[in-house]
């Protein structure tokens, strides 16, 4: 909600008393009725009926578990809620395509080391001519062009084992990779805690670096954002008031930090705040707001005494 629309809603609700409809009964006074002076929430720590600010519930931990490979489904093994530990399976992707070009990797580096064999077979037929014409040039009965030529079948030769070699070690290394993925297709939790968020549904197609469970840990603090042109209103160290959705009682906390870095399209600045003897049930992702406390001023002291 917009500042103005708070106004705008303060406005209605100071209106709203003297709104009776229909005649006035026999009696009362013309003069006109004072509407009552809105409660502040606490002592008059909140009488300036300053909205405060949006904040959420926060985690201290959590860890979004992400797809490490495509899968054409993911089969969950955990619900909203669930206290999971460390290792434990979260989920299972289909694993059916990764295994398929698996096997067509180990085709190709099969056919990798083939060519190597081949290579070097060749290498040896040419290095076998290039000595029977060495020997035919000494003898005088060859010639030194067939010379070169079987010279250039031996180098030939030795470059194509060359870049089998280096074929089948792309070959290897994709085998390495795939079997590496095959293996990451179990996700596990990577924290002790409890099952968050589930994003997608079970049996669906997720996408590689795509998020699919959130694991959360600890206990919450709030997280807030102060307008640009409210700063001044909170300092790092202030106590602050909490007022928590669907809860009737304020909750006390600390400002703990304060980014020191202004959002340049929101022009918010982001700030944190730990609850002092919150309730044990606080939910993670539950609105609430914050409420600054009105400073009280101080007296200067007075100047010394000549």
């Amino acid at each position: 909600m917009t500042r103005a629309a708070v106004l705008a809603c303060a406005a209605a609700l100071a209106a709203a008393p003297g709104c009776h409809g229909g005649a006035r009964d026999a009696g009362e006074s013309d003069d006109p009725v004072e509407a009552p002076l809105p409660l502040p929430d606490r002592a008059g720590e909140h009488a300036d009926e300053k909205p405060g600010f949006i904040a959420v519930l926060t985690p201290r931990r959590s860890h979004d578990v992400v797809v490490p490979y495509t899968s054409a489904s993911a089969t969950l093994l955990v619900k909203l809620g669930d206290a999971v530990t460390r290792g434990q399976q979260l989920a299972r992707l289909d694993d059916r395509q990764l295994r398929q070009e698996l096997e067509a990797a180990r085709a190709q580096a099969r056919t990798a080391q083939a060519a190597i064999v081949q290579a070097e077979v060749d290498k040896r037929g040419a290095e076998v001519v290039l000595k029977r014409e060495n020997l035919a040039e000494s003898q005088g009965v060859g010639s030194v062009a067939d010379v070169a030529a079987a010279t250039q079948a031996v180098a030939k030769a030795s470059a194509t084992i060359s870049f089998a070699h280096a074929t089948a070690d792309e070959r290897a290394t994709r085998i390495a990779q795939l079997q590496a993925h095959l293996g990451e297709m179990t996700l596990a939790a990577p924290i002790d805690g409890s099952v968050a968020l589930i994003y997608p549904q079970d049996g669906a197609r997720v996408e590689e670096g795509r998020p699919v469970i959130r694991i959360i840990s600890g206990d919450v603090f709030v997280k807030f954002a102060v307008p640009a042109d409210r700063l001044d209103t909170i300092k790092l160290g202030d106590t602050v008031d909490v007022r928590i959705d669907r809860r009737p009682n304020l909750v006390t906390a600390k400002v703990s930090h304060i980014s020191p870095e202004l959002d340049a399209v929101a022009q918010m600045i982001i700030a944190d705040a730990d609850l002092i003897d919150p309730p044990a049930d606080l939910q993670p992702g539950t609105v609430c707001r914050i409420l600054p406390r009105r400073r009280i001023a101080t007296a200067a002291p007075p100047p010394p005494a000549n």
